[in-house]
């Protein structure tokens, strides 16, 4: 599997995003919460929603990067088919500052290995 990050793999569009908010399912942690649902594109999209209150705009990107990183060389750990978007939670933003990559790497995939099919 390709570790690029096309743009057909990722959610750019309201109408997909709002489609994995109302119709998808939910799995969370203390620092996350994933929204995902089926795509019927036979290939992962992954979106991504950082609000201005986690903090400056250098640190929501740093956050972005992470994860989009996170999700192109770990794309089977996707489930092929499925939208997700990733929420940062407050308690992320407030320890964000502490953490390192690998870690927020795992906090995903914990969240991954939850997903039902």
């Amino acid at each position: 599997m390709s570790e690029r990050f096309p743009k057909r793999e990722r959610l750019r569009l309201k109408r997909d995003f709002e489609n994995v908010f109302e119709n998808g399912k939910v799995v969370q942690n203390d620092f996350f919460v994933l929204f995902y649902t089926e795509n019927g594109l036979g290939y992962p999209r992954l979106g991504i929603v950082v609000k201005r209150k986690f903090g400056k705009a250098w640190t929501r990107n740093k956050l972005k990067r992470w994860v989009r990183e996170i999700f192109r060389r770990n794309k089977a750990k996707f489930k092929e088919g499925y939208d997700y978007v990733i929420l940062p939670r407050k308690r992320l933003s407030e320890s964000f500052d502490r953490m390192d990559y690998w870690f927020v790497k795992r906090l995903i995939e914990e969240l991954l290995e939850r997903v039902e099919a």
